[in-house]
């Protein structure tokens, strides 16, 4: 009898030893964050900049043992610079079976794949600031840029009540990134007693800009919103300096803020040009300088301030991931109610997954970017 008690005991205790070690589960040998930025193509200046900055945060959470002793495998993914082989790029991603993603970076990429994340269930923290990147209705999508809705009316303000402008014009590509900003611009001039003297289109990879800056200029023009990415900007901004139209003003969103603009254009003629971006190089913030000083000596070249967020992307994800594991559903739903003060600004997630709500207008004045505003739009 005591010698079949002992070997019930033996068994029972064998169980559960067998159920424990079935139930612990093994901590992941890394948490895989994918990365969908343009590392080829027209764009791929602007891409590299994305990477450098989420890949500075990636190192220095890793050289700190990483999340809970776990690190970071950090993978970026060619989005390429078109909308085609971009979509083929977030299929790549997320068969790669990553816990979040951060991309894509182009709002026709965005607008056409994000079925493809809605159905995998895996969240995706965006760049595109085309107004309708938040409104399908996906809650795995975030955006960690300004939506072109509160870009653009700033502007519209700036051009009217401190540049006294009273004949602008447009020029904007084709994309969708720049018929979004377009779609912003007209309710937003007339909100301030403004009309275009004239609209001009182009196609993106247009490097000749002649006929559409002498229609501007024969329309008397005194300032000119642009629309685009960096290779085409810059482009646009030296041929109205050789057309004898230096003193036409230029606002732009975002990626006129980028170094690309002035190595593309020659910094003379960036002089006076206005933009809007979620971070400006002129902050006195000492976070801010901090970051900027950090990423300069990393890389030994300046920042866009419009592509470094995701440095915060990353610090975000970490802190979510430290808190809850790494199930795609627990980091949606931690996105989805986030409140966090990153080194590069506040985030907040509001009811459309829009997370950044800070604005800043500045100018290119003697040879670097000063702020002229910095304001807050109210979370949704």
């Amino acid at each position: 009898m005591f010698k079949a008690r002992v070997r019930h005991g033996l068994l029972i205790a064998a169980m559960l030893v067998l159920i424990g070690s079935v139930m612990t589960v093994a901590a992941p040998k890394s948490y895989r964050i994918c990365h969908l930025a343009p590392l080829t193509g027209d764009a791929s200046f602007q891409g590299q900049i994305l990477v450098n900055a989420a890949k500075l945060a990636v190192d220095e959470i890793n050289a700190k043992g990483g999340i809970n002793g776990v690190p970071i495998e950090y993978i970026p993914v060619d989005e390429t610079s078109s909308t085609a082989t971009g979509i083929e790029a977030v299929r790549k991603a997320l068969a790669l079976n990553p816990v979040a993603v951060i991309g894509p970076n182009r709002s026709g990429t965005i607008l056409a794949a994000e079925a493809l994340w809605k159905d995998a269930k895996i969240p995706f923290i965006t760049d595109g600031t085309n107004a309708q990147t938040t409104k399908k209705g996906n809650p795995y999508t975030f955006r960690i840029q300004i939506e072109s809705t509160y870009w653009i009316p700033i502007l519209a303000r700036t051009a009217k009540e401190y540049y006294k402008v009273t004949k602008p014009a447009v020029i904007y590509g084709t994309n969708e990134y720049s018929k979004g900003l377009w779609d912003a611009t007209l309710p937003a001039l007339t909100q301030y007693g403004l009309a275009p003297v004239t609209v001009q289109t182009y196609n993106d990879g247009d490097r000749d800009f002649t006929a559409q800056l002498l229609k501007i200029k024969a329309a008397g023009a005194d300032a000119l919103f642009c629309y685009g990415y960096e290779a085409e900007i810059g482009i646009i901004l030296r041929q109205r300096v050789e057309l004898g139209m230096k003193n036409l003003l230029v606002f732009g969103e975002r990626g006129c803020s980028s170094p690309a603009i002035e190595q593309i254009a020659g910094t003379t003629n960036i002089e006076g040009l206005v933009c809007s971006t979620t971070l400006s190089q002129g902050d006195p913030d000492p976070a801010r300088q901090a970051f900027i000083k950090k990423y300069t000596s990393t890389f030994k070249e300046p920042l866009s301030p419009t592509h470094v967020n995701h440095y915060d992307s990353i610090y975000i994800l970490a802190d979510i991931i430290k808190r809850v594991g790494d199930n795609p559903e627990k980091i949606r739903t931690e996105l989805s109610k986030l409140n966090y003060v990153g080194a590069l600004a506040r985030y907040q997630a509001d009811s459309e997954g829009n997370l950044v709500h800070t604005i800043y207008t500045q100018v290119f004045q003697n040879g670097k970017w000063t702020p002229l505003i910095k304001e807050e739009y109210p979370v949704k």
